[in-house]
């Protein structure tokens, strides 16, 4: 059992611009996420919550500071390595669903299995099962185009989660649904979280959502205090 922490963020800074036109985002924040903690991130619009998300994911790269995931420092990796690491230890949901609309829920899930190397029978074996876990058995054959929006946000789960990563990141994973849906969705998502053993960071301005979770930051003054 992997007992290394999921994330951890050491001192990070991010700065944008220089001068008079330089904006301090973030200063001296750190956190650390365990396998099987799901982590609610809150915080005003503006505060800085995807920019965080994207610094946790190596999307971006902190001015100050330092990123591990699962143990690994990626501050002075190549993109070519942080591209691997994303690739095969971190997961992305966001608030809209980006699945490609050409195919199926099913090769949705598919797909990053295929491109991170997983043979096909066993990326279609590990698409149906967490389709399957998600209520969308029945769904698996549908395209984007037919699929209701808490469908769709749950074939983006499944996609996040399928390569297996230590790491879960997701931006408003329901905010872009009605409350009923949201609700459904959220407790689906945070279910297999848990059952996945992933350590997650989930910003989002639902603060019922939030206070569900294992425990709860706030992003404010461009650091991390509990919620």
């Amino acid at each position: 059992m992997n007992l290394r922490p999921a994330l951890e963020l050491h001192n990070i800074a991010r700065v944008y611009g220089a001068g008079e036109n330089r904006l301090e985002i973030f200063r001296d924040l750190s956190l650390t996420i365990k396998p099987g903690e799901i982590v609610g991130l809150i915080g005003p619009s503006g505060a800085g919550k995807s920019s965080l998300l994207h610094i946790a994911g190596l999307l971006e790269k902190p001015t100050a500071g330092g990123v591990k995931i699962a143990g690994i420092e990626c501050d002075h990796l190549n993109d070519a390595a942080r591209t691997r690491i994303r690739r095969i230890g971190v997961g992305f949901v966001y608030q809209f669903h980006h699945l490609l609309p050409e195919f199926s829920a099913l090769e949705n899930v598919v797909i990053p299995q295929l491109i991170a190397a997983a043979p096909r029978a066993e990326a279609e074996k590990r698409a149906k099962d967490l389709l399957g876990r998600l209520g969308l058995s029945h769904r698996i054959e549908h395209r984007p185009a037919e699929l209701s929006g808490g469908e769709k946000q749950r074939v983006a789960i499944a996609r996040a989660i399928a390569n297996r990563p230590l790491l879960l990141l997701a931006d408003e994973p329901t905010g872009n649904l009605d409350p009923p849906t949201g609700e459904m969705v959220h407790l689906e998502f945070t279910r297999l979280i848990r059952e996945e053993g992933l350590g997650a960071l989930i910003a989002t301005h639902n603060i019922d959502f939030a206070k569900r979770m294992t425990r709860v930051v706030r992003l404010s003054n461009g650091t991390l205090v509990n919620g």
